[in-house]
């Protein structure tokens, strides 16, 4: 009996509090407040999942940013319209400590919420970063004569795999025509992106041609730096590898200075929205004003952050 008394005066309070005047409003401005707060990193994480769906009338909608946002918000907003208003605050609080949690082990936190979410709203426009050579040179990088005779890119096997590779992705005609061979060097990426690293022996350089690596898609970064110079040599483009202090890594010259916005567009608006959300694109420029693009398989899109900014060798392919 005094439990039902106490739900019934607790429903009697709720509802008073949203009939007296002003308190609809301002209830549910709360709910409001509160569903979006819990919706914006839930949005984050889980937009990740959901499929690519783009419409084109002259510029790109993003249909699956406001689908999945809002099918979050609807949810939330929905659940916490059927909650007392009592609650609301223990919501709150447990959401904050639920993302407090995320934080200290490690698996989300706050500044990537923060990053992630400005980087849907803004799409943070043109804001490519720039990386100067700290020691531009163009020294013969250690065992380069090994490297050059493992990119086998005349091989039918390289070549084959190259074509096979480069239409996998992206192969939208209308693109096509206006970024060219650009879609090309990207869809190569997307599939030796794929690399699983697997060590040389121990003690042992070893160095696998192409033509086998391009089955594999395994080995160590020397093996993934072969093989993506090769793939991009065999379909008409130009590609260097950087020798760092503890790594070897492919970079692609994409375009020119001025084309740098529609490289940009490609890899922040289109081609790699998602794994790049949160992210900034680097890049090199040369002194011929040519852009160069980290494709290593460590970052999920062309331009990722460097492993190490400190060259110490390129080798020209």
């Amino acid at each position: 009996m005094n439990v039902n008394k106490l739900r019934d005066s607790s429903y009697i309070n709720s509802k008073s509090f949203r009939n007296f005047k002003g308190g609809k409003v301002l209830y549910y401005s709360i709910i409001t407040i509160f569903s979006l707060v819990i919706t914006a990193p839930l949005f984050v994480i889980a937009f990740r999942f959901f499929p690519n769906i783009t419409v084109n009338i002259g510029t790109i909608i993003r249909i699956d940013v406001i689908l999945c946002f809002s099918i979050i918000y609807v949810v939330i907003f929905s659940l916490l319209r059927i909650i007392e208003s009592r609650f609301l605050l223990s919501i709150a609080g447990s959401f904050i400590l639920a993302l407090a949690l995320l934080q200290i082990f490690g698996l989300y936190s706050y500044k990537e919420v923060k990053d992630s979410y400005q980087d849907i709203i803004s799409y943070v426009e043109n804001n490519p970063i720039e990386v100067p050579f700290l020691q531009e040179t163009n020294m013969t990088i250690r065992n380069a004569a090994k490297i050059k005779n493992s990119i086998d890119f005349t091989n039918p096997v390289t070549r084959d795999f190259a074509v096979a590779a480069s239409v996998k992705y992206f192969s939208d005609e209308n693109n096509f025509a206006k970024y060219g061979k650009i879609l090309r060097y990207f869809s190569v990426f997307k599939v030796i992106n794929q690399w699983r690293y697997v060590p040389d022996p121990q003690e042992f350089d070893y160095f696998a041609k192409a033509s086998t690596s391009s089955y594999l898609l395994a080995g160590d970064c020397d093996d993934h730096a072969i093989l993506m110079a090769a793939a991009i040599k065999a379909i008409g483009g130009e590609v260097r590898l950087i020798h760092t202090r503890k790594h070897l890594y492919p970079e692609v010259k994409v375009g020119k200075t001025k084309d740098l916005p529609d490289i940009y567009y490609l890899i922040k608006r289109q081609l790699f929205y998602k794994e790049s959300l949160g992210n900034q694109v680097f890049y090199h420029i040369d002194r011929q004003s040519n852009i160069w693009l980290n494709f290593d398989y460590t970052g999920k899109y062309p331009g990722a952050k460097f492993l190490d900014q400190q060259i110490l060798g390129i080798l020209n392919i």
